[in-house]
């Protein structure tokens, strides 16, 4: 289990996990959850771990890692969606007067996940979002607070449709070729807006 491994040793390392306690679904969710959002140099697992941050592709690339290591059945979902004024009226002032002039297109990645010991058909598939760090609830944004594979988390946008990424798939490439769809000035708008919130986020929550 050698990201469970590395993701302990950094929790440790950061004081975020008490000495001896399991690195079980519910403590590595919430540790990846509270990662910082920022980009970090690549979407690799170890490097999210490293460098301790990560957007919503990093974050759940790296979660369903460690899930798939916990014994846990995952899917990718791959969300093409739209920031508005209404499915996010908690944006600053700047972001939200860029939304009221045209809405921000992105693509929203999260996870479907099986419990342990329900493999099967029949089994339950629940959504898991670790998007924002659960201090952004302060800011009015909607963190999932509990780990609960009985009951679906919230997802962190409003899709416009939905993907499920194939065993083995890459999900880096399929966001390219999803955002491939997006015009230039659609992209443009993307960077300019994401850029924004990284940065309104660094500055608002505590550890950035």
């Amino acid at each position: 289990m050698t990201l469970i491994r590395d993701l302990k040793t950094a929790a440790l390392a950061r004081n975020l996990l008490p000495e001896g306690a399991p690195l079980d679904a519910p403590a590595a969710f919430a540790l990846v959850r509270d990662m910082p959002y920022q980009r970090a140099s690549s979407r690799e697992p170890g490097v999210t771990i490293e460098e301790w941050r990560g957007t919503c592709s990093g974050k759940h690339i790296l979660l369903q890692a460690l899930f798939d290591e916990l014994g846990m059945q995952t899917t990718m979902i791959l969300a093409p969606h739209e920031f508005t004024e209404a499915n996010s009226p908690w944006l600053p002032p700047a972001l939200l007067t860029m939304v009221r002039e045209a809405p921000v297109r992105d693509v929203h990645n999260f996870l479907r996940v099986q419990p342990v010991g329900q493999l099967g058909p029949q089994a339950e598939w629940v959504t898991v979002d670790a998007t924002w760090p659960l201090p952004a609830h302060e800011l009015g944004m909607p963190a999932n607070e509990t780990f609960d594979l009985g009951h679906d988390m919230g997802i962190a946008a409003d899709p416009d449709e939905i993907f499920h990424l194939p065993p083995d798939a890459d999900p880096n490439e399929l966001k390219t070729r999803i955002l491939s769809d997006f015009s230039a000035d659609e992209l443009a708008r993307r960077e300019t807006f994401l850029a924004g919130l990284i940065d309104w986020l660094a500055e608002s929550l505590p550890g950035g």
